[in-house]
């Protein structure tokens, strides 16, 4: 079997619900080649190398799938192509089949802790300030 991979970049202002419907379009395009889709996931919003139709940015999406009919898949890379959603898109051929990628579980409490951590904790530390000692013994009258 031979395995690929296709590497998209859509705008990133797209909604989350718009996005999810390209990228079940596209699946359904690649399903007319017989081919299985492996991974199929939003990688990251990045900043382009150049701006393509105006935009500094954009959304990465990883494709990976197994083919099933290798001569249909120059359908796919036309229709990629006329996809209004696609900025740029590249397919290269994968020398074994990938992993399947699954979300790492976030536990809430690491992601306090990240937060907390991260923030700039600095000592309050005014010189302006004379040190006062408190006693708390009494004077003798």
């Amino acid at each position: 079997m031979r395995y690929y991979e296709t590497l998209y970049i859509v705008d990133p202002n797209l909604d989350s619900k718009i996005l999810e419907k390209a990228m079940t379009e596209i699946e359904k395009e690649l399903s007319k080649t017989k081919s299985n889709v492996i991974n199929h996931r939003i990688w990251d919003k990045k900043r382009l190398a150049y701006q393509v139709l105006n935009h500094k940015y954009g959304s990465y999406i990883i494709l990976q799938f197994e083919v099933g009919d290798l001569t249909k898949i120059r359908d796919f890379d036309i229709w990629m192509k006329l996809n209004g959603t696609v900025l740029r898109h590249m397919t290269v051929s994968l020398p074994q089949k990938p992993e399947v990628y699954i979300e790492p579980a976030v536990d809430l409490n690491e992601e306090e802790e990240i937060t907390l951590s991260s923030k700039d904790v600095k000592p309050d530390t005014n010189d302006n300030e004379p040190n006062v000692e408190l006693d708390n013994t009494e004077e003798s009258k």
